[in-house]
């Protein structure tokens, strides 16, 4: 990457006089922004331009160039690429459109292209795209209108995208906020160079604090978790806008789980779990983006409030509330050194309302700020102001960007007032102080910013037990040899490989073996068709429950097996599955699905209604610790009942969390054999008394290929 973000030269193909074109442009920016390498333009239509040789060809060109910037019609592509693959430039940029985005026709330019840098030993970035940025040397190798700007403001936020027009809306937005930019590196159709290699660059790089990302969708997952874990290891935030979700996740729809866990849900469970910030729009990753700039993290979830407005303290504090932070009252001893530097019908517990007076009252209101800021109450700050214009506006910006700029604790403005304070905005834009015009805003990035710190202290490394390679043969060989979703029986007998409570349970063949079966086991039994093309069974009439008598099991196994056969004549039947009734209980789900790029995600939730109706239900990437297991329990909406409610017993949910360890463990041992496993219901009993697992099937990723 480095040749792509640091080339000492570039050559600007199809180079062009007008700067209202693409290829002028992008000589134009260069040229305005002081880009500190060689120029190279290429054109065989003028000598010169701008005071700059130009070339006929690329082979024309005396020194070495690393970086050739591309933007001709589609169809000359490829032959300038062969161009510069003889003058043995390895990296290009190409701007054009017309490939794969366009259908068929585009694809196989595309496909031709790969080949030639492949032939070349040369890197692409693009097609398709808006080009990168390097700020620091000016390499302004884009033709975006947002180049116009007469001075970039350089800083420690990255930016990639697969998008070019939403990166370079972003870069604006930053812009305008006053957030210094350092790279900007947009992928396009990602012929090769892809988002994650970008971002991989990104972390790696010193200078580089804050990273934002839009992403669409990734190829290369597993160049994407490794960088994420880097990202994590040395404190970098990544702030990711994710949007156009797939149904990627969800091919094998025979199950609840895939149902579920769609590529979305998959997307997030990741970036929960390694901490990357997930934005919802444009102007949320903006804002996140300036909280984190200054590179400050709260200890604790303390938060004071400075306020001239009684009523917007008051409406902070229930934002802040909502986000999981704590609006102490301030100690009598603290209370009394604000009460010195603040008016006498002011309020020095917290929200501190230092009233509008004390603003224009010489250095009363910094005093403030510096009392709260080193107190060791208060983790961090919200400077909330109203109304305040002119000379009063840019005082009330001094006196909160010295005190932000004096302490390591995070402090955020909201400044809930037009242009009229537009001088006060100017200064804290310059000073690097993050600034809101709505107490939400405000509230919401503190919030995000102490999640971060939480997750920065306690991230670690999730590893899987020490693999079993007996059993994990085991595993692979069945979901290789089904090629397709197993049945319930072939399913537990797998499940119990891990040790995991399933029924006790046996397959009859006929309806004398099955009332034999049930007169062993004892009454009252539930009977199962047993098939691997009948998952639904409930749907075909396969289940029947509470049989009590030899004579009702005989009746019984004629009955189901002839609606199975109605159901699906061609389905391949094992026999009638003779079941242990379990008492009752409360009823939950497991699942696992392998998403195509994030790997295999743990799904957890109860059953019946919670999942039917409300969905509610919790992912988490395999594999699991124990903390994770226990963390998932606690985070359903529904996880009260697992407590016990209305005099109710708690259920066991140790004996959950050592099935929802075993399911990971499967995840692991099975990798990408499997694509999915639904074990619904399990029946958690009283507390001390574990679990059963009642119905479950295993998807082979063979299913998936089909």
């Amino acid at each position: 990457m480095d040749y792509f973000m640091e080339p000492t030269g570039v050559a600007i193909i199809g180079a062009s006089q007008d700067f209202k074109t693409i290829n002028g442009k992008i000589l134009k920016y260069l040229l305005k922004h002081k880009y500190q390498g060689q120029i190279y333009p290429v054109n065989p239509k003028y000598r010169e331009i701008e005071g700059l040789p130009c070339y006929p060809s690329v082979d024309a060109i005396p020194e070495r160039v690393d970086l050739a910037l591309i933007a001709v019609a589609a169809a000359r592509v490829p032959g300038i690429l062969r161009d510069c693959g003889a003058k043995k430039i390895k990296r290009a940029v190409i701007f054009s459109s017309g490939f794969s985005e366009t259908g068929s026709e585009g694809k196989k330019i595309q496909e031709e292209i790969i080949k030639i840098a492949q032939e070349f030993e040369m890197r692409l970035i693009g097609p398709n795209c808006l080009g990168v940025l390097n700020v620091s040397t000016g390499l302004i190798a884009s033709f975006s209108a947002s180049m116009e700007l007469d001075s970039i403001k350089e800083g420690p936020v990255a930016l990639v995208s697969q998008s070019g027009a939403v990166g370079f809306l972003l870069f604006n937005l930053l812009q305008d906020a006053g957030v210094g930019v350092n790279y900007v590196i947009t992928t396009g159709n990602e012929a090769d160079v892809t988002v994650s290699e970008g971002l991989a660059y990104l972390v790696e790089n010193p200078s580089t604090k804050v990273i934002l990302t839009y992403l669409e969708g990734l190829r290369d997952g597993e160049t994407f978790k490794r960088t994420i874990e880097k990202a994590a290891e040395a404190g970098k935030p990544i702030i990711a806008l994710k949007v156009g979700n797939s149904a990627s996740g969800q091919k094998a729809a025979a199950t609840h789980t895939a149902a579920l866990t769609g590529s979305g849900a998959a997307y997030k469970s990741y970036f929960d779990k390694m901490g990357i910030i997930q934005a919802k729009d444009s102007d949320d990753i903006i804002d996140l983006a300036q909280a984190f700039v200054p590179g400050k993290l709260p200890k604790g979830a303390r938060l004071g409030i400075v306020t001239m407005s009684g009523g917007v303290g008051i409406l902070l504090a229930d934002r802040l509330e909502e986000v999981g932070l704590q609006v102490p009252q301030l100690s009598e001893a603290l209370q009394e050194e604000v009460r010195k530097v603040i008016p006498a019908f002011g309020c020095a517990q917290n929200p501190v309302d230092v009233t509008a007076q004390s603003l224009n009252e010489g250095e009363e209101f910094k005093k403030c700020l510096k009392i709260l800021l080193e107190s060791d109450e208060l983790d961090m700050l919200i400077v909330a102001i109203t109304m305040a214009t002119g000379k009063l506006a840019e005082k009330i910006g001094r006196d909160v960007a010295e005190a932000a700029l004096e302490t390591d604790k995070p402090l955020v403005v909201c400044w809930s007032v037009g242009q009229v304070a537009k001088p006060g905005f100017d200064v804290l834009k310059d000073a690097g102080i993050p600034l809101y015009h709505s107490p939400a805003r405000a509230a919401k990035v503190m919030g995000v910013l102490y999640n971060y710190a939480r997750f920065k202290d306690g991230w670690k490394t999730t590893v899987a037990e020490k693999i079993n390679i007996p059993r994990q043969t085991k595993v692979q060989n069945a979901l290789k040899e089904s090629n397709k979703a197993l049945s319930e029986h072939a399913t537990k007998e797998l499940l119990e490989l891990y040790g995991l409570p399933v029924t006790k349970e046996y397959v009859a063949k006929s309806a004398e073996e099955a009332v034999a079966i049930a007169e062993n086991m004892g009454y009252p039994v539930v009977m199962k068709i047993d098939s691997p093309d009948i998952l639904h069974k409930t749907e075909a009439g396969g289940v029947a429950v509470n049989i009590n008598s030899a004579q009702s099991v005989e009746a019984t196994f004629n009955e189901v097996m002839k609606r199975a056969l109605n159901y699906n004549p061609q389905a391949k039947i094992n026999g009638i599955l003779m079941q242990e009734q379990v008492p009752a209980g409360v009823e939950a789900i497991i699942g696992l699905q392998r998403d195509p790029v994030l790997g295999t995600q743990i799904m957890f939730g109860l059953g019946g209604i919670f999942v039917e109706v409300f969905k509610d239900v919790v992912l988490k990437p395999a594999p699991l610790s124990r903390e994770d297991a226990l963390e998932v329990l606690n985070q359903i909406k529904g996880g009260a009942l697992l407590n016990g409610v209305r005099g109710g017993q708690p259920a066991d949910k140790e004996a959950l969390v050592e099935i929802l360890l075993g399911v990971s463990q499967l995840a692991v041992e099975a990798g990408e054999d499997l694509l999915s496993l639904d074990i619904n219901p399990v029946t958690v009993l009283a507390q001390g008394r574990g679990a059963k697992i009642l119905d479950g099937v295993l998807v082979s990723s063979g299913l998936d290929n089909n």
